[in-house]
């Protein structure tokens, strides 16, 4: 082995692509795949025990490349040598009208159920 030779350190960028995150991502979805992407840092307790979570790290819009070389220089995305995740989400708009919908049928609920008392009230033992 040549003592000489220098070893051309790894990117975070090639480090995430060759983790299994990575890999399941990049078998999903192309490089140049332009989406919503939700980042969540990588869980930061590696034991069996306790609780675990992903914590969000941020939004983006944009090519899969180009969020994958922003996501794996975060803080947070490298905690104990995994790495993070990338998922692609979808945004629906608010609809206003869904909420006045449910607030209707709501009261129509409520409406029907003491409807139904006074009628199993009549009804009685029969």
């Amino acid at each position: 082995m040549d003592r000489n030779k220098t070893t051309k350190p790894v990117s975070n960028y090639d480090r995430y692509i060759s983790t299994n995150s990575g890999r399941s991502l990049l078998r999903e979805h192309s490089l140049t795949e332009v989406a919503t992407w939700r980042i969540l840092g990588e869980d930061p307790n590696c034991d069996f025990g306790g609780s675990h979570h992903q914590p969000v790290l941020g939004y983006r819009v944009g090519q899969l490349s180009d969020v994958i070389r922003e996501a794996v220089e975060l803080e947070q995305f490298w905690k104990w040598g995994s790495g993070g995740n990338i998922e692609k989400i979808t945004i629906y708009p608010a609809n206003p009208d869904a909420a006045k919908k449910v607030i209707e049928l709501k009261n129509r609920r409520a409406e029907l159920e003491l409807q139904l008392k006074k009628v199993n009230d009549e009804l009685g033992d029969r």
